[in-house]
């Protein structure tokens, strides 16, 4: 999507788009990239909300993610390659957009998980990810990154026992004792781990707090990451296309 657009479902009353090519178009969209392009997330998922009553507004970034996805037939999701002996490991990228629904002032919620092999400028191969629009308003960005991080932990649970399986098999995937989470934001880690539930706290569901007791049994481990190179970056707001592209290849999509 355009870096900087902001939708609305006001404009569906002014010029009402055919619902049907719409929704076609958002189905085609969703079935790549459930398969192949985790990069076409957010797009999907920003214009899934007006699929009920689409408008020309709707329809116009809708036909330019068909633009994207036929000018990048070229590219695909690549595995390794892992060196010898090194076999590939599990990680989780959290990141969050706070606020950034203009009507809801929600935030957005991403995650991606990746395989590598650890090496310095190993590439990373996403194996799964999630980008949604979090059920309740955060009041500040840490806030939304903390939320973030317990969806971000669920799925490194999931992760983390799905390679214990394949490592009873004559596999070359290692599970580790502690999974790692990268997040970008310093208080929503410090949150995490502070055993201490504080009064600048109660108002968060206390569902979020299940991070915190998995970082005490060590159960994850949350390190820091830059901003500029989140890969969760690319799931939860419209970017630039130097940076679309950078971190597409980060995540493993690239020209074959």
């Amino acid at each position: 999507m355009d870096p900087g657009s902001r939708l609305t479902s006001s404009a569906t009353t002014d010029h009402p788009a055919d619902e049907t090519v719409y929704r076609s178009i958002l189905g085609s969209m969703m079935y790549l990239m459930l398969c192949t392009c985790p990069d076409l997330a957010f797009a999907i998922g920003t214009l899934g909300k007006y699929s009920s009553n689409p408008s020309t507004e709707h329809m116009r970034p809708a036909k330019h993610l068909l633009r994207y996805t036929s000018k990048t037939r070229h590219v695909g999701l690549h595995f390794g390659p892992y060196a010898k002996g090194n076999p590939p490991t599990a990680c989780v990228f959290s990141d969050a957009d706070w606020a950034g629904d203009s009507e809801t002032r929600r935030s957005t919620g991403a995650y991606v998980c990746t395989i590598s092999d650890r090496r310095p400028n190993s590439p990373h191969t996403a194996i799964s990810g999630s980008s949604k629009q979090q059920p309740t308003i955060a009041l500040s960005s840490t806030e939304a990154e903390y939320m973030e991080l317990t969806q971000a932990c669920k799925e490194a649970i999931w992760v983390k026992q799905f390679l214990t399986d394949l490592s009873s098999t004559a596999t070359p995937y290692k599970c580790e004792a502690s999974i790692t989470i990268f997040a970008d934001n310093q208080g929503s880690m410090a949150l995490a781990k502070n055993p201490e539930f504080h009064s600048r706290t109660k108002h968060i569901g206390i569902q979020h707090h299940f991070i915190r007791e998995k970082v005490t049994s060590q159960e994850v481990t949350l390190e820091y990451f830059p901003t500029g190179d989140m890969l969760a970056d690319l799931l939860t707001k419209p970017l630039a296309r130097d940076k679309v592209e950078r971190l597409r290849k980060n995540m493993g999509v690239y020209e074959v």
